[in-house]
């Protein structure tokens, strides 16, 4: 192998770890975002001591896999040369098979990701900026027997049920910009409707014992 063919070999070799380490920089990037929509909510005011301790952990786990992938592509592309074979050889014999129009289906497929993300996170502000104020009403304005510890109870899982609602509906769409993500889309669909039907009844059985409780006070 000569001079120039081994600088080629290196630069597929750098172009590999960037890759590994681009997706390490999508996954943070996504998992601060849902983070970030947890905060301006009292539920995450009351539990922001176990919220940024998970935030801590699962950035630390994307650290370690960040180490596995680029030793397992290291080991990959090392052992790959040692046996005599051309990384750039793979690396063309693969863009080769990408069919044409991807990247622009690709690039537009990254936009409307982007434009998802960002509405749902103006929108999420917005409600949860009237569930807060509507909270705030509903304990000043409780009867006697009614618990603020119910009403705040009652409104935790109503943020929380927007909160995952949303972000397991956007992972659901971006799916189904993927035709070979086909099996995860439905499993994430099963998932939300599983999802909204529990938390519609743990929101139903809260706000059955907030009517109790009021009615209590003409009992």
């Amino acid at each position: 192998m000569g001079i120039p063919d081994l600088y080629q070999e290196i630069i597929v070799f750098a172009l590999l770890l960037f890759a590994v380490f681009g997706i390490y920089v999508l996954l943070k990037l996504h998992y601060r975002f849902a983070f970030g929509l947890m905060k301006n909510t009292a539920s995450y005011e009351k539990h922001k001591t176990k919220i940024e301790k998970a935030r801590s952990y699962l950035f630390i786990v994307l650290k370690v896999l960040l180490w596995l992938g680029l030793t397992a592509v290291s080991v990959f592309c090392i052992t790959y040369l040692y046996q005599g074979m051309s990384l750039k050889a793979l690396l063309w014999e693969l863009w080769a098979k990408i069919p044409e129009g991807f990247w622009l289906n690709a690039l537009l497929v990254i936009v409307r990701i982007a434009v998802i993300i960002m509405l749902s996170r103006y929108l999420l502000k917005f409600v949860y900026a009237f569930l807060d104020r509507r909270e705030q009403q509903t304990i000043e304005k409780r009867c006697a027997h009614c618990r603020e510890e119910t009403i705040i109870k009652f409104y935790a899982r109503l943020h929380d049920m927007v909160k995952y609602t949303v972000l397991l509906g956007i992972l659901y769409r971006i799916t189904l910009f993927f035709p070979f993500l086909e099996i995860v889309s439905a499993a994430l669909w099963i998932l939300l409707l599983l999802y909204i039907v529990v938390s519609l009844g743990l929101l139903g059985a809260n706000g059955l014992l907030m009517i109790k409780e009021k009615r209590g006070r003409y009992g």
